[in-house]
């Protein structure tokens, strides 16, 4: 399995609560007509300590085995699931930060990029050059390798140079692909792109290797690695070869430029959402079969709603369905409305949800997706900073199968993990305020 460090909007807005009292909720929703039934109150079972702000680098948390690991600017930590107890802890030498961080689960190994030399990012040319692999039992250092740093101009299409999952760790160096195995460190394959294409961000799974690509164009005026008109492409190589599956423009007969805001959903299907151009918020979500070839795209507005741009990448997939989340406007409320809504990959149609009246969620505003084993789990909040809670629904269906509220007075977690017959709420987008890396919640 892999696992990226997410950016989700909903992660800057610690210290809400997630959870209040069913007196409270009912009163709230008479204020904001959103309400909660989300289900009886979770129990804690545990908590971590208080950690200190966060930066806005490095941070995610996965769970691989009995072990929990967040990431952060200026350490990893590793948390004993069944206690929450501490058990490790990885600090960069020096002054050095944690850049971006990555995780093959499955194979218990974490991959950070950092600063090269130990010395502060600001202090030298080598930024966040160097990746560095963790065995996420341990917090051990097992192998090094040096990376090309981005060049100025390129980091939209090169924000991270490594990912890692399904036993390898893809590098970015010398504009080329390098895959070593994630547990030794030792080359596996290279893999350069097309000809007149320059490789930019990389996501593993089992069956493919995903990666976007700037390629063509003939405006290189001002001698520039990518020439000006180049457009962006989509494409997959074989996890165990780096053999070039195919590669085709993301925008089929729509021009992506090279340095439109795309970022992946999905490895596979390879699902990426992507601005028309800079960062304006017409778009759509684009997705393509196993052999390359493109599915109608999804845009990002139309009778479903919006999807806005801090909200995008809290889409999921799961099979040949894509689930995000759409933002409406309510005439003469001082409520707008966020819905769940699923479409159809293969086809682009929407297949339920997506409505103002859609009250699957008790109106509550989604905020973080999960699919796993056919269900949702669906991280929720009220309007106006109320909790909701949270929601398992059937990923065919959107049927409700079950539902729980957080503790009162809560902070809110960035994702949920299940473990055995718990929940685990993990935190790790606080700027401003201390916040607990891991809650495990007993449900009722």
């Amino acid at each position: 399995m892999t696992a990226q460090v997410d950016d989700l909007a909903s992660g800057r807005r610690a210290k809400r609560a997630l959870a209040r009292t069913a007196a409270v909720l009912v009163a709230l929703c008479s204020l904001t007509a959103g309400c909660s039934s989300a289900g009886e109150e979770m129990d804690v079972v545990w908590d971590t300590a208080a950690d200190r702000k966060a930066e806005q680098t490095g941070n995610g948390a996965w769970l691989s085995g009995d072990t929990l690991v967040r990431s952060r600017f200026d350490a990893v930590s590793g948390y004993n699931a069944p206690t929450g107890k501490q058990s490790w802890e990885y600090i960069p030498p020096g002054r050095s930060a944690v850049c971006h961080a990555t995780a093959d689960t499955d194979s218990s190994v974490l991959v950070l990029t950092r600063d090269g030399n130990g010395t502060s990012a600001s202090g030298k040319s080598e930024v966040c050059a160097t990746a560095v692999a963790l065995d996420m039992k341990n917090g051990r250092e097992i192998w090094q390798a040096p990376l090309s740093p981005s060049e100025s101009g390129l980091q939209r299409l090169q924000p991270y140079p490594v990912s890692a999952g399904s036993g390898i760790a893809v590098l970015l160096t010398k504009n080329e692909l390098h895959a070593v195995d994630v547990r030794t460190g030792k080359a596996r394959w290279k893999a350069s792109p097309p000809k007149g294409c320059v490789p930019g961000r990389t996501m593993v799974a089992e069956h493919q290797v995903a990666a976007l690509l700037a390629c063509g164009g003939t405006d290189n005026r001002w001698g520039d690695k990518i020439p000006r008109d180049a457009e962006l492409h989509a494409a997959a190589f074989a996890p165990a070869t780096g053999a070039l599956l195919w590669s085709t423009p993301l925008g089929g007969r729509t021009v992506i430029p090279w340095d439109a805001r795309a970022e992946f959903v999905s490895a596979d299907p390879l699902v990426v959402a992507a601005s028309q151009s800079g960062d304006s918020d017409s778009g759509a979500y684009f997705s393509f079969d196993g052999n390359g070839r493109p599915n109608p795209a999804i845009d990002f507005s139309g009778p479903y709603g919006e999807f806005q741009p801090a909200r995008r990448l809290t889409a999921a997939v799961d099979g040949g369905r894509l689930y995000a989340v759409t933002f409406h406007r309510v005439r003469n409320s001082r409520v707008d409305a966020y819905r769940l809504a699923t479409f159809d990959l293969a086809s682009g149609e929407l297949l339920w949800g997506g409505t103002v009246d859609d009250d699957r969620l008790d109106r509550c505003h989604p905020y973080r997706i999960l699919p796993r084993d056919g269900q949702l789990t669906v991280l929720t909040v009220v309007p106006r900073d109320s909790g909701c809670g949270l929601y398992v629904l059937d990923a065919a269906t959107g049927e409700r199968r079950d539902g729980h509220t957080f503790p009162e007075g809560d902070d809110l977690p960035n994702t949920v993990f299940t473990y055995k017959d718990w929940f685990i709420g993990a935190r790790y987008g606080s700027y401003w305020a201390p916040e607990k890396p891991f809650t495990a919640y007993e449900r009722r």
